[in-house]
């Protein structure tokens, strides 16, 4: 087949939703199908800055970035008015407000999926709430293109999912892509789609090789016998990082070597809260960082804790896994689907903070717990969350759909590679 991905952001832009498509398309590439992929030169999905260079050729996948306009403060206040009218009264005449102020808009990218849909057996977007969904959406449509979707939607955030035109997006595209079972119970229950496939992240093991753990402390500069808990995201609040900052503490009263690492691109609430917070006992923070650094930070972690309410899947769990870590997540429907409370991590409840001190304690204490919750979190990923796994699950989607497609215009389907 020949395939078009319509992404927010692609690789080498760090997030859950870009290294889904990311592996998606190159996987379906090295099947042998044609995959181009229309995105924007941002890495920065708060400015959309372009930085990244307009054409390039990447394990096999033809990506194709365009400029898309600054989003500047005005932008963002654009935003919040359309979405919190949005909430509150529904009108249609909010939504351009939504949708030039989530960005990214790129005129080049429009022009360019108008001309060039046709060319393709089947368009995949990728992400619901960002513009370029709708105008894929559109494009597809006005060209007669059989058109899936990956939302990623955040159940907990309506904003990422419960406006007008997203919801027509939704309910009009040929088959919508949820990535937990969670994720596709809600949609179907919400009536936001007509038909859904569940195919879970997957991982490369491939790129996650064996790490000595005292060596991987040593290059990030570790004490040897701490226990060390690691948070690994974009620090927003909504990842959980002040509730884990409190617990940790809570946990340095009972164990005064233990060391929280943090590690992930720091944002304007993550710079706030470090200054109300001033320098914490053993407390050692990271911004962005290496593959290989971020490998590292995973093999000399004793559990990965990442309590946020605001996950569509949480693929940082199946890494650590890959690791043979236990991992701890907020008691949020994405995580629920994932991780077995008890049996390969912990799952907490946000609203009562004591429960998350109280399991970071217990590993502490119990290092042989971790490493059973660990080994059956490896278990679950060998047997269910490769990247080969999920992209058997898309593959077959997209043949469905092309061949419901073409039954429906009278046409010969098409089913090679």
């Amino acid at each position: 087949m020949r395939l078009l991905h319509v992404s927010h952001q692609y690789y080498p832009a760090i997030g859950g939703a870009e290294r889904y498509i990311t592996d998606l398309s190159e996987e379906l590439a090295a099947r042998g199908h044609t995959v181009d992929v229309f995105t924007t030169r941002s890495q920065d999905y708060v400015t959309w800055t372009n930085t990244l260079p307009p054409c390039e050729t990447v394990n096999g996948v033809h990506v194709r970035r365009f400029r898309s306009l600054h989003r500047n403060r005005l932008a963002w206040q654009a935003l919040a008015f359309g979405m919190e009218r949005s909430m509150s009264t529904d009108k249609v005449r909010c939504e351009p407000l939504v949708f030039f102020g989530n960005g990214p808009v790129s005129p080049g990218m429009a022009a360019a999926l108008l001309r060039q849909t046709p060319a393709y057996d089947l368009v995949h977007i990728n992400n619901l709430h960002y513009a370029h969904a709708w105008v894929a959406f559109m494009a597809a449509k006005r060209r007669n293109a059989p058109v899936v979707i990956t939302p990623h939607l955040h159940i907990r955030q309506p904003e990422t999912y419960d406006v007008g035109y997203m919801r027509r997006i939704l309910q009009g595209c040929d088959t919508v892509i949820a990535v937990s079972e969670a994720e596709g119970r809600f949609l179907i229950d919400q009536g936001l789609a007509r038909d859904v496939v569940v195919a879970g992240n997957g991982l490369r093991l491939e790129r996650f090789p064996p790490l000595d753990a005292a060596a991987a402390r040593a290059k990030l500069g570790l004490p040897a016998g701490a226990f060390v808990v690691l948070f690994l995201g974009r620090k927003t609040a909504y990842k959980g990082l002040a509730l884990l900052l409190d617990a940790f503490a809570a946990l340095r009263r009972r164990h005064p070597a233990a060391v929280f690492l943090a590690i992930g691109p720091e944002t304007d609430y993550s710079r706030r809260l470090w200054a109300e917070r001033g320098p914490q006992p053993g407390v050692v923070t990271r911004g962005a960082v290496t593959d290989d650094e971020r490998l590292a930070a995973l093999a000399a972690c004793d559990v990965l804790a990442l309590p946020s309410v605001g996950e569509a899947f949480g693929i940082v769990y199946l890494e650590a896994w890959a690791y043979r870590k236990p991992v701890i997540a907020a008691a949020i429907e994405s995580a629920a689907s994932l991780i077995d409370d008890g049996v390969d991590g912990f799952l907490v409840d946000t609203e009562h903070p004591g429960l998350l001190s109280r399991r970071l304690a217990q590993l502490a204490a119990q290092p042989e717990l971790g490493r059973a919750l660990g080994e059956q979190g490896y278990r679950k990923l060998c047997a269910r969350y490769t990247v080969g796994v999920a992209v058997d699950i898309v593959e077959g989607a997209y043949y469905r759909v092309r061949r419901k497609h073409a039954a429906s215009e009278g046409l010969s389907p098409c089913t090679s590679a």
